[in-house]
């Protein structure tokens, strides 16, 4: 399922979590294509949780808002802004892969969130957004994209954030199928919960996915902003070093700090990935008894794409903020290979996927 050139780039939109309340009220309101009004459709039936959003996109197909392709596909999409290009494949990946451990996951998900998406896949039928995956550089992929880019585009429309989203059909799929199945192994950057729910679910074979390769991901940390007082002197136990003006961006390595006495620098020298994970064992629990990340209302995120003159200006009273390093997908490659996970909010990823560019519906 897509929509139609005309309408493309109304109805795709990003996730309605990101939008804040006054955004999504503006969004609704002024665009009636929007596949917000589908994700946003409350049922009038107390014990049918999601079917709202199934009778809205069953109106969207009445409507010729979204219109099912003849045949199946491999797309190839192209997101550009910023002086950034992203170039990959769209289209289904086995389920019975991503069991046998040829698609390696890098972050737990919680169970609760799991079933709640899984009770939602199976009232909606269908998924509005793909996973991210990727794969090592392969010269064949890289060749059919530059083939097919030169073709025109079956959409081609630019959004308000600054994109240009760009979609193919790729006329044959077997060069890509069998460069694909050569590697052996793919990996989730994002979307392990939309994975995980929809092998849960065991209602459909597949999964909708985006295949990029790893040297096009863009990978950013997290800020972790942290309220209160600290217990003790974090500064001086972590031998910390007052910065003379803000800096220009992520460190290399080491930490950057913020509080009400302006930026500091640390380098610890038993540093090592996942830096998320030292950060809170040596500071966040004992500085500011942390036991629980995710859950400490005292802790909040900020993607490290966030300028750090942002980052200041909206520092709150009594805030310390952490920054921390530019992390690298190989060393999240490596430890996705050893079986292990990241800790949550560890890194921000790119390219960010729209819902409603292209869809896969399984009723």
């Amino acid at each position: 399922m897509r929509p139609p050139r005309a309408l493309a780039g109304l109805v795709s939109t990003r996730s309605y979590v990101t939008y804040s309340e006054e955004e999504l009220v503006h969004k609704l309101g002024t665009n009636p294509y929007s596949f917000l009004h589908v994700l946003q459709r409350r049922s009038p039936e107390a014990d049918a949780r999601f079917s709202g959003v199934r009778k809205g996109y069953e109106d969207f197909l009445a409507n010729g808002y979204l219109v099912a392709d003849a045949e199946p596909h491999i797309y190839l999409y192209r997101q550009q802004w910023a002086g950034q290009t992203f170039v990959g494949y769209l289209g289904l990946v086995s389920l019975d892969d991503y069991r046998a451990g040829r698609i390696i996951k890098h972050e737990h998900t919680l169970e609760a969130r799991e079933a709640l998406f899984a009770r939602y896949l199976e009232t909606v039928g269908f998924h509005a957004e793909p996973v991210l995956l990727t794969h090592p550089p392969v010269p064949e992929l890289r060749a059919t994209a530059a083939q097919v880019q030169r073709s025109e585009p079956l959409l081609d429309f630019a959004t308000t954030d600054g994109a240009v989203h760009s979609l193919w059909t790729v006329p044959d799929p077997q060069p890509v199928q069998a460069a694909l199945a050569q590697l052996g192994r793919l990996y989730i950057a994002d979307g392990h919960h939309r994975m995980a729910s929809s092998e849960r679910l065991g209602e459909n074979a597949f999964v909708m996915a985006y295949l990029v390769d790893s040297s096009q991901i863009s990978l950013s940390s997290f800020h972790r902003h942290i309220a209160g007082p600290a217990i003790g002197d974090w500064v001086s136990a972590l031998g910390a070093e007052p910065v003379a003006q803000r800096p220009d961006g992520l460190p290399e390595k080491g930490f950057f700090a913020l509080d009400h006495r302006g930026w500091w620098k640390f380098e610890p020298d038993n540093l090592a990935f996942p830096e998320s994970s030292w950060l809170f064992e040596q500071v966040l629990a004992p500085f500011w008894n942390v036991t629980d990340e995710r859950h400490d209302a005292r802790v909040r995120y900020e993607p490290g794409v966030v300028d750090l003159a942002r980052v200041e200006a909206g520092r709150r009273d009594q805030e310390t903020i952490f920054v921390l390093p530019h992390p690298h997908w190989d060393d999240v490659e490596r430890w996705a290979d050893q079986g292990k996970s990241v800790p949550p909010k560890s890194t921000y990823i790119e390219p960010k996927l729209r819902s409603g560019v292209t869809m896969y519906a399984w009723k």
